[in-house]
């Protein structure tokens, strides 16, 4: 099983300062890169599928066919 490290408020704040100040730097990326990364997520959630349904199942009771259609089909 992954390690499944805790992502609480205090995490999140840390976060969000952290990002406030890199954009206020105006260090941030092209919008070429910010597409890229964006279709890296579409290709990661193709390729992981039926690991996301399974999850959605798992947690949320999903069936196959809802998780499939309302998570999967609705990224576009």
């Amino acid at each position: 099983m992954a390690d499944m490290t805790r992502f609480d408020s205090e995490a999140a704040s840390a976060m969000v300062k952290e990002l406030r100040v890199t954009f206020g730097s105006g260090k941030t990326q092209s919008y070429g890169w910010r597409v890229s990364q964006l279709e890296s997520i579409m290709k990661l959630t193709d390729h992981h599928q039926q690991e996301i349904v399974q999850a959605l199942q798992s947690d949320l009771s999903k069936p196959e066919t809802e998780a499939f259609v309302h998570e999967s089909l609705s990224k576009t």
